[in-house]
């Protein structure tokens, strides 16, 4: 045992002395203190069996990614085989795998090694530690520690677990003296003229002027200014040097000169200084590039030759100008428009421009009584397959009438719309209601109809024509309802 010590005190004093040289390293050494608690017991088959100490310890870094390190510990431990506490020590040398930056928060690491342990300062064994742990960085030197170790002992009944908390310090020379090669009392990494003497609140360049705008800066070194005109002089205070103000004894913002309307044009050159606009300072209301104040037509866009006036255009020459008339590219007696069917509805306001029909039905002639009829009859003549939306082949016959009708039609669209009566469930009863309606649409688009004159829906029973409380009104309420409509 004393030889084993004598060693490792060998090895310490061999690494301390080495440690002037360590430190001017990349990665420095470290000197560590922590508090540990450990247990003896629930690794060799006993109760947990809680104990106390502390460690100290030294660590150098021998390569980028491996310190080496010796760590003291003294505690009192309750040892399996043995009434109340021990006093236990140990000393260890162990290797630390760690990836140190100098700008790391958080520095994990893993370790293992060697080390011999002592009961009562005698009866000693070896153990062999091993673990992971954590720095975290409280300074540029300093971090609070977290490890978790298991020690392997050579000795039976002697493994145990420990966890420790504590404080590492690296340890570093103090910081050198900067050098100030021009005496100025700034040193040369701070100062922008490490050769030139200035004051401190130009980094150290001379100032001639002193107006804080050091001269390889001021555009008039000679010439006291302000930092915000880069050393020049500004009498009117506006931000703009004196040599780059038009209108150097009044403050402005436009090359230093006042824009009372704040419209982009200086007051100097604003015919209008205080209204703003885009025309020599002047509002222009229509945007014609002809000023208010000169404009004719204020309102109305137009040439300046025509006094900002517009020049009324009549392409199609009916009389109504392009901008009053509905139809500027088709002459025609209704306010500018044509009435090509001839029924006194202009064809922008006909809906069936090349069939003559009613005023009072947007220039479409009215469906006939007759024909109304034959839709309200097919509407309960269409027949389905029961709880099916397939067609009866009775119904064809039916909906090749509807196609008659429509071809008499040309103008009018059909509205198909299915219904069903309450048994079931309302959202199965949605589902065939829009099937059905969809099948009389899928028959007259198969027989020519086009799909854009066409459209069906669904409403289930939320639309019944009468009660549902007998077989004759549920009948009547399983229904296709097919109905002309001009939109």
């Amino acid at each position: 045992m004393r030889k084993f010590s004598f060693l490792l005190l060998l090895l310490i004093w061999g690494l301390m002395s080495q440690t002037g040289t360590a430190q001017n390293r990349e990665f420095p050494n470290a000197v560590h203190a922590k508090l540990n608690f450990f247990d003896y017991g629930a690794l060799n088959d006993d109760d947990f069996k809680l104990g106390e100490g502390f460690e100290v310890g030294y660590f150098r870094n021998v390569a980028p990614f491996l310190n080496v390190g010796v760590p003291f510990k003294l505690g009192l431990a309750k040892l399996p085989g043995l009434e109340g506490n021990t006093v236990t020590t140990s000393i260890d040398l162990v290797f630390q795998l760690v990836n140190l930056k100098n700008d790391a928060r958080i520095t994990p690491y893993a370790f293992a090694g060697g080390g011999y342990f002592l009961e009562e300062f005698e009866n000693g064994h070896a153990q062999l530690p091993f673990g992971v742990g954590a720095n975290f960085r409280i300074s540029k030197y300093a971090f609070i520690n977290a490890q978790a170790e298991f020690r392997k002992a050579l000795k039976d009944n002697r493994d145990n677990a420990q966890i420790g908390v504590g404080f590492v310090y690296l340890l570093h020379k103090g910081e050198p003296k900067p050098v100030d090669t021009d005496k100025d009392g700034v040193p040369d990494p701070q100062d922008q003229c490490p050769t030139q003497p200035g004051p401190a609140v130009t980094m150290g360049c001379p100032d001639r002027d002193n107006d804080s705008v050091a001269d390889k800066d001021d555009a008039c070194p000679t010439e006291p200014g302000s930092v915000a005109t880069k050393g020049c002089p500004d009498q009117d205070s506006d931000g703009v040097a004196d040599k780059d103000d038009d209108c150097p004894t009044e403050a402005g913002t436009l090359r230093g000169c006042p824009d009372t309307d704040r419209d982009g044009v200086a007051d100097k050159d604003d015919d209008c200084p205080t209204e703003a606009g885009t025309v020599k300072g002047c509002p222009d209301s229509d945007n014609d590039g002809v000023a208010n104040k000169d404009d004719k037509c204020p309102r109305q866009a137009g040439p300046a030759d025509n006094g900002g006036c517009p020049v009324k255009k009549d392409s199609d020459d009916d009389g109504v100008p392009d901008e009053d008339d509905p139809c500027p590219n088709a002459a025609g007696p209704f306010n500018g428009c044509p009435d090509t069917d001839g029924d006194s509805v202009a064809d922008n306001l006909d809906k069936c421009p090349t069939t003559p029909g009613l005023p009072t039905n947007f220039g479409c002639p009215e469906v006939k009584k007759e024909t109304k009829e034959r839709l309200e009859f097919a509407m309960r003549a269409v027949q389905f397959e029961t709880g099916k939306a397939v067609l009866k082949s009775s119904s064809f016959k039916v909906l090749d009438e509807i196609i008659e009708i429509m071809n008499q039609y040309p103008d009018y669209k059909l509205s198909i719309s299915g219904h069903t009566d309450d048994v079931g469930s309302a959202e199965s009863n949605l589902i065939l209601s829009t099937e059905r309606a969809k099948a009389c649409s899928d028959y007259l688009l198969y027989k020519g109809i086009k799909e854009e004159r066409l459209r069906s829906k669904g409403y289930g029973e939320s639309r019944p024509m009468v009660s549902n409380n007998s077989p004759a009104g549920r009948e009547q309420n399983r229904r296709v309802e097919f109905e002309l409509v001009l939109d």
